[in-house]
């Protein structure tokens, strides 16, 4: 699997736990922790989703999400906003703002391993409107 997944999350803890989940499932990841970096990441690292904090200081992730959809090589890369922040308008902002999904801290490992699956090629489209559907719960 070569799959490639960036980590943004100015809590190195929370950031740090993800990366060796992921490891131990399989997929390349690579941490950053502040919006920046973030930016910079995604340029070289080229990732193919991506897990991004929204509430760091500096760039938050909203502008780190709006500065990355505006690289021309980032079309395809599926932005998560993975968050503390859960009422309806957070959710709403994190769409409006060009996430593609809404994840609310902390994560299982089934909704994790879910997300997972829109890496897979061969995923049907029935089973994405379900992750889809499913993150947007904040399942």
């Amino acid at each position: 699997m070569s799959n490639r997944i960036l980590i943004v999350d100015d809590s190195r803890d929370v950031a740090d736990s993800l990366a060796r989940l992921l490891t131990a499932l399989g997929y390349e990841s690579n941490v950053v922790y502040d919006g920046r970096a973030a930016i910079e990441a995604a340029d070289q690292f080229h990732p193919d989703l991506a897990f991004i904090d929204i509430g760091m200081p500096g760039l938050d992730g909203y502008e780190v999400v709006r500065r990355i959809r505006e690289q021309r090589g980032h079309i395809h890369v599926i932005l998560v906003a993975f968050t503390g922040w859960a009422q309806a308008a957070d959710i709403q902002r994190a769409y409006n703002s060009g996430f593609d999904l809404h994840v609310t801290k902390p994560m299982s490992i089934d909704t994790l391993k879910e997300l997972l699956t829109l890496l897979d090629p061969a995923v049907e489209q029935s089973q994405v409107t379900k992750i889809f559907h499913l993150a947007a719960k904040g399942a």
